[in-house]
């Protein structure tokens, strides 16, 4: 089975084979920008962008100016999560636009054959070294038995069960984009063995990454896993219990990309098993998992609330990716991020 892998941070569509191109406007005049992000964050962007486009609230409730009102081209910045139960005169708004721009990396939180025809762009990239640090920290956390060590009372233990090493350990890229060319070369300091599996097949350009060509291939060899793939039909639960069953027993899942890639219920089933032994999830399916979720009463298993994202200037890192966009729409440049709505990435 093959997987879809994000591209480098701040790619244009004539950088992936296979891709439309979408090309940027030319400059109409002011332009208008339909944010349909949570309110707290839509002065953030009129600052960003300055006096000469408008921003309007639309989950707050400000209507768009009429289409025959003489305003320039609209343009939509969305959150896919603001969208969750919108109203249709939300959804009205970002199809209204002739180009819409996805905060986070990921726009499988939308319906994309609503946006046919149109130039679709998203903030692949601009917070992938925030990722890849964090991940670095959870494969760490396990090979030390963090926090166990924290609270042993004495290190007796741990002379018959010594701390682990990354040193020789494989660990297995699912996807190889934006995040994972920022982790490889943070884990190949580490002194590790790295093997990812990507859609397109095609060999690392990364030094210490050898890319193989099926999913089995990549959890029989692998003992941390790490999940950096976006969300598309092809890999919605993609690591189920088939996959598990190919796993090298003792496996530690980290996943860092979406909750749906992993079969929540095989990976019980998984950890039931001991095949695998530790799970690190910064997203799961549902999410937030219920309070009484099996998963949330393991040990092994360390759940954070999908902030891997998160770090000095997060939020303005994703923004800058749009306002840099809206500078090149105005010029006619071509833009960053392009997605490819038949892949869903």
């Amino acid at each position: 089975m093959t997987i879809v892998s994000p591209t480098p941070p701040l790619t244009t569509s004539t950088d992936r084979p296979g891709a439309r191109t979408a090309p940027a406007a030319a400059p109409l005049g002011p332009a208008v920008v339909a944010a349909v992000i949570p309110g707290q964050f839509v002065g953030q962007v009129r600052a960003l962008v300055g006096a000469e486009t408008q921003v309007v609230d639309v989950l707050g409730g400000d209507p768009l100016p009429p289409a025959a009102s003489g305003a320039g081209p609209v343009m939509t910045l969305v959150m896919p999560w603001s969208l969750k139960g919108s109203p249709s005169a939300e959804l009205a708004a970002v199809e209204r636009a002739r180009w819409v721009h996805f905060v986070s990396a990921g726009v499988d939180g939308f319906p994309l054959d609503r946006l046919a025809g149109r130039t679709v762009t998203c903030g692949r990239g601009a917070n992938s070294a925030a990722i890849a640090e964090l991940t670095v920290g959870l494969l760490l956390a396990a090979e030390k038995r963090m926090p166990d060590i924290w609270e042993a009372e004495t290190n007796e233990p741990f002379f018959t069960a010594p701390l682990g090493s990354l040193v020789g350990r494989t660990v297995g890229l699912l996807g190889f984009g934006s995040i994972a060319r920022e982790l490889a070369p943070r884990l190949h300091g580490f002194g590790t063995r790295q093997l990812a599996l990507r859609r397109s097949g095609r060999p690392a350009d990364v030094p210490g990454v050898t890319v193989v060509r099926t999913l089995p291939e990549l959890l029989g060899e692998t003992d941390h896993l790490v999940v950096a793939a976006p969300l598309t039909p092809e890999t919605d639960r993609l690591l189920d219990d088939a996959a598990f069953a190919v796993a090298r027993p003792g496996l530690h899942l980290v996943n860092v990309a979406r909750g749906r890639i992993v079969d929540t219920d095989a990976l019980v089933r998984a950890l039931a098993a001991g095949t695998v032994t530790r799970a690190s999830l910064d997203v799961t399916d549902p999410e937030p998992l219920p309070a009484d979720h099996p998963l949330r009463r393991d040990p092994r298993v360390r759940i954070m609330p999908h902030l891997s994202w998160s770090a000095p200037g997060g939020l303005n890192a994703g923004l800058a990716v749009f306002v840099d966009n809206l500078r090149r729409w105005r010029a006619g440049e071509p833009l960053h991020g392009t997605v490819d709505l038949t892949a869903g990435y």
